[in-house]
């Protein structure tokens, strides 16, 4: 009878266990946006904000037909608000290369009354934009 209830008590340890692990991944996947095109699959995380208010965002690209080197992301890559109005990369951190590519890309903080953002990836693999959409706090 004991050992049943030992066998029991972790059952629910290792259910609850799982279920724990699983809602936080879903916390975690709410922040990431995909976009698959042109043989190229986008996935872009916003991470934290920086202590001054600046975005982050991870971006991976991954591919098996495609160059991936040849794309510079600080110049292809903007942050745009509701109000069309455009903000470029403060900083770009790549990572890999060829056809699996990862960088953190940095915004300036738009003004506060901003709700909305797109971060925008132009002209990778014949996509003229790949657009990502978050709201802001």
């Amino acid at each position: 009878m004991r050992r049943t209830n030992k066998m029991f008590a972790t059952g629910l340890f290792l259910s609850a266990l799982i279920g724990v692990s699983a809602s936080f991944g879903a916390v975690a996947s709410s922040t990431t946006r995909t976009n698959s095109g042109g043989g190229v699959t986008a996935k872009v995380t916003r991470l934290d904000s920086e202590p001054n208010g600046d975005l982050r965002f991870q971006v991976v690209l991954d591919t098996h037909s495609v160059d991936l080197g040849a794309y510079d992301l600080k110049k292809i890559t903007i942050l745009r608000d509701r109000a069309a109005n455009v903000y470029h990369p403060t900083a770009v951190e790549n990572k890999g290369s060829g056809h699996h590519r990862s960088a953190t890309v940095t915004f300036a903080r738009p003004a506060k009354s901003t709700k909305q953002v797109e971060l925008v990836i132009k002209d990778i693999a014949g996509v003229k934009e790949r657009v990502f959409q978050w709201e802001l706090e």
